[in-house]
């Protein structure tokens, strides 16, 4: 069994996210449209495909990441409703005669595994109407054979990334407002484009969709979950040292915490805390690079206050005169730098209301330029 995985968490890999993962399949049972933000590497992708699997819904997963061209988000959604209509259809010869009947725009091809629906850009069609095209060609195809199904858009937040964003997302509610048979699940890592593409009044998939906010998985989650791995992999539980210097290290970051476990699971014997220590070096000179290539593209005062608290473990009062000396700026600079990287997720608050570093692995370093 694995139970540690740096990609997408699945059956003994995956872990807790209860409340979450309810919460998604009771949206899906209602047909409710959603969105998940969190940070990258939180585990999004691994949340929503679990809770698809367990409400054993047919699903397509579309992946926007880097999508700068509207034929390319259009060929991806095709695929995303081929994936969808093949799990809902077989393949016939009457199968494919009805295709013809529901898409207007797209094309039908044959394939050793089925058949595939397609975009014909030389139709006198434009993008957004084979959009809509697309997207109501599926509902009627669910609505006919009465099964549910589930369209998982990822990094949506790349839509705006592209031109005519705008009318793509009014293309997109144009059918999904009036979707009664696919629910729409959108996923992201910046919070501050998915806030401007779900709460702008102005933008067309305003109010759409119930947001399901995902934060860190509870110490006591984690800890169960490592000491089932190491049960079935050393048929013993890890003294308490242990598990505290993996979550103390790793802040209870999701990827951290697969990552890390994922090389102590490998070991001959149970490591001790100064194994864990040594492992944990070992992933910050991997990461040393990326680590760098992400504190380059901040300013100088956001530098400052990202170092300032790293070094300070968490900040509860960065508007103090005290967090104000150690940085040498003004409130109002402070208070605006603070807004960039908590927006940015360099940040996140904690439920005591402190601020602490998104990264663990890049505040750890920090830790070491600065101390």
């Amino acid at each position: 069994m694995k139970y540690f995985s740096a990609k997408v968490a699945t059956q003994e890999s995956f872990c807790n996210r209860e409340e979450e993962r309810k919460a998604l399949m009771r949206s899906m049972q209602q047909n409710e449209h959603v969105v998940v933000a969190a940070p990258r590497r939180y585990g999004k992708t691994s949340l929503i495909v679990q809770a698809i699997r367990e409400a054993a819904q047919p699903f397509a997963k579309i992946d926007l990441f880097c999508v700068v061209y509207e034929d390319e988000v259009t060929r991806k959604i095709a695929k995303g409703v081929s994936e969808i209509a093949q799990q809902l259809l077989n393949r016939t010869d009457k199968t494919l005669t009805f295709l013809g009947t529901v898409f207007k725009s797209a094309t039908i091809g044959l394939r050793a595994s089925g058949f595939e629906i397609m975009v014909d850009f030389s139709k006198n069609t434009t993008i957004i109407e084979h959009i809509e095209d697309l997207l109501s060609g599926l509902e009627r195809i669910a609505e006919k054979y009465q099964k549910r199904a589930v369209l998982f858009i990822d990094e949506f937040q790349d839509i705006l990334k592209i031109d005519h964003s705008t009318q793509i997302q009014a293309a997109i509610r144009a059918i999904a407002q009036h979707s009664k048979y696919i629910t729409y699940i959108f996923s992201g890592s910046s919070r501050v484009m998915l806030e401007k593409i779900f709460d702008d009044a102005n933008q067309p998939l305003y109010m759409m969709c119930k947001k399901i906010p995902l934060n860190r998985i509870q110490d006591v989650h984690l800890q169960n979950h490592i000491q089932k791995a190491s049960q079935a992999k050393w048929g013993s539980l890890l003294p308490d040292a242990v598990i505290q210097k993996i979550l103390t290290l790793t802040e209870c970051h999701t990827y951290y915490v697969n990552v890390l476990c994922a090389e102590l699971i490998e070991l001959p014997k149970p490591p001790d805390a100064s194994t864990v220590q040594h492992f944990w070096n070992n992933q910050l000179l991997q990461y040393h690079g990326k680590i760098i290539a992400e504190l380059e593209k901040l300013n100088t005062n956001r530098l400052k206050v990202l170092s300032t608290i790293a070094l300070m473990g968490s900040a509860h009062r960065p508007n103090s005169k005290d967090f104000l000396t150690q940085v040498r700026m003004p409130l109002a600079t402070v208070q605006a730098t603070v807004k960039y990287l908590l927006d940015h997720d360099y940040l996140y608050q904690t439920p005591d209301h402190g601020l602490q570093l998104v990264d663990p692995l890049m505040k750890d370093f920090l830790s070491r330029q600065y101390h």
